[in-house]
């Protein structure tokens, strides 16, 4: 009988576990370049929470190590209460956007090429980390997707009267 309700409660756990892993949990973001102009594009709408965008800087050839730079961060105001906080609900962020929701702002510090950068997106439940680098012809490359279906996606622009540039995913056709 003990082992009985020993096997229950481990199962429960991990059905708990899985829950919530479940609804707190990494989502991918695609980092675009569109006419010099980068952009980090989620695959579906979100309330923002926080934004972060660091630089991994290898100063081993000076002696020194390695450390994070940060770029560009949109945060809340803790001192603020939560039920006055603002969250915007975005599917895309242009590097260096203004958002009125953030009240704290760094930066943003102009990008350089063939340096490795990290973003991180905090969607109160959810989180969206990658890492990317500008290569040397302007483009972004992202060595290693934290998602399968991140591979070869490729997106077409639409721009509206007032010049925003809204990503559109296209389709990626199996391969042969």
């Amino acid at each position: 009988m003990k082992t009985v309700k020993c096997v229950t409660r481990i199962m429960l756990l991990f059905i708990f576990g899985i829950c919530f892993y479940s609804c707190i949990g990494p989502i991918p973001v695609d980092v675009v370049m569109i006419d010099d102009e980068l952009f980090f594009v989620l695959e579906e709408e979100h309330e923002i929470s926080s934004l972060r965008v660091i630089a991994s800087i290898d100063r081993k050839k000076m002696g020194t190590g390695e450390y994070i730079k940060p770029m560009w961060a949109l945060s809340q105001d803790l001192t603020t209460d939560v039920k006055k906080r603002k969250y915007p609900r975005l599917k895309q962020i242009k590097y260096g956007q203004k958002l009125e929701e953030f009240p704290l702002v760094e930066g943003p510090v102009p990008l350089q090429r063939n340096v490795e950068y990290s973003v991180g997106i905090n969607m109160g439940n959810k989180f969206a980390r990658e890492v990317f680098i500008i290569t040397s012809d302007n483009k972004v490359m992202m060595p290693k997707p934290g998602f399968e279906r991140q591979k070869n996606r490729t997106y077409s622009v639409s721009v509206d009267k007032n010049g925003n540039k809204t990503l559109i995913l296209e389709p990626v056709l199996p391969q042969r």
